[in-house]
């Protein structure tokens, strides 16, 4: 019978519902153990390679141990020893690991403490050599890479499973102001994907939406832009089920009336536009097509942290809008929206 063993995945701070809800779907059986911002907890039996099929999510890692840690410098060496004393799972990345790997810590910390997280790192890199016979590596030479979380007098001690590159996919370029592949797929997942969806990104940037919605089968999946190079980009990112167009968001005249199952889109937003009247009309001639290509069961799911003009240009448009979740990113705070045909 397969083992059990304890995970944790990192999300962008407000995606931890979307991504508890890919686990419990993708992974049958798993359950949740506990969610704190921007982390979840889960146990399951599938073998670990199964767990990168979940693509809202940034990092996956072997949850090792839970440690109780001090608040003062002088409590570091207990950390140290600590790590030292760990009795580490029978998984496959530790034992199969050659003999003296070399490994690396990364710490974060949140809460009063005399101490900085690289002190904390030094530590439990210290406790690590000295319990378990690990030398040091460097950030671009190692064999396993550690991670410590420091919550106040709680301690989340880690192994990273991922690569540095999980979380972007393989994507060859990134337009300005462009979503993480997870943030997108969050989006994409809260949608609903059906395999007959018609789907449509009018916003799509270099792609990574309307290439995250490919992850699952639809009728159609389209992804436009006004832009001819940020459409030039995403037709380099893009697989071939996925048709980049040269679209006017405000304008879809190509596009068949009540003929678009799904939209999901990262509208404008933030830094990327003038000033509010350039917004409140952007949204306003948007929401007026949309109104006019969603199908009558149809629904929009939008990113902005532009609340009232959304809202505003919902109502002109006589649609339904309601805010679902609201994240963090890059140290802004956008909302999800759901949009729909009024009743």
């Amino acid at each position: 019978m397969a083992k059990d063993f304890t995970y944790m995945v990192t999300a962008a701070p407000g995606l931890e519902d979307i991504v508890v809800s890919e686990i419990l779907n993708k992974l049958p059986q798993a359950w949740i153990q506990a969610q704190v911002r921007g982390r979840i907890m889960f146990v399951t039996n599938h073998p670990w390679e199964e767990l990168l099929k979940l693509r809202s999510i940034d990092n996956l890692y072997l949850h090792i141990a839970w440690l109780k840690i001090g608040q003062y410098k002088a409590d570091l060496p207990h950390l140290a020893s600590k790590i030292a004393n760990l009795n580490f799972p029978e998984f496959p990345l530790i034992t199969r690991a050659k003999s003296n790997p070399r490994v690396i810590v990364n710490a974060s910390r949140s809460g009063h403490h005399t101490f900085s997280r690289f002190d904390a790192a030094a530590a439990a890199l210290e406790g690590l050599a000295d319990g378990h016979g690990y030398a040091p590596g460097t950030k671009d030479d190692h064999d396993l890479h550690f991670r410590l979380d420091i919550m106040g007098q709680d301690g989340l001690f880690s192994l990273k499973l991922t690569s540095a590159e999980f979380r972007f996919r393989g994507y060859r370029q990134f337009s300005q102001a462009a979503l993480r592949p997870p943030v997108a797929h969050a989006l994409v997942w809260l949608s609903e994907p059906k395999d007959d969806d018609i789907f449509l990104d009018p916003f799509c940037g270099s792609g990574t939406i309307p290439i995250e919605r490919a992850a699952y089968p639809a009728a159609s999946i389209t992804g436009g832009d006004i832009s001819p190079e940020a459409v030039e980009t995403a037709r380099q990112n893009a697989p071939e089920e996925v048709e980049i167009r040269l679209l006017d968001a405000c304008n879809l005249e190509d596009i068949q009336s009540s003929s678009v199952t799904s939209i999901v889109s990262n509208l404008p937003w933030g830094k990327q536009i003038g000033n509010d009247e350039d917004i409140e009309a952007l949204y306003r001639k948007f929401l007026a097509e949309t109104n006019r290509v969603l199908a009558p069961s149809g629904r929009a799911i939008l990113l902005t942290d532009r609340h009232e003009e959304l809202t505003k240009a919902c109502r002109m448009a006589q649609m339904q809008c309601r805010a679902l979740y609201t994240i963090s990113l890059h140290g802004m705070l956008p909302t999800i929206f759901s949009v729909t045909h009024g009743s």
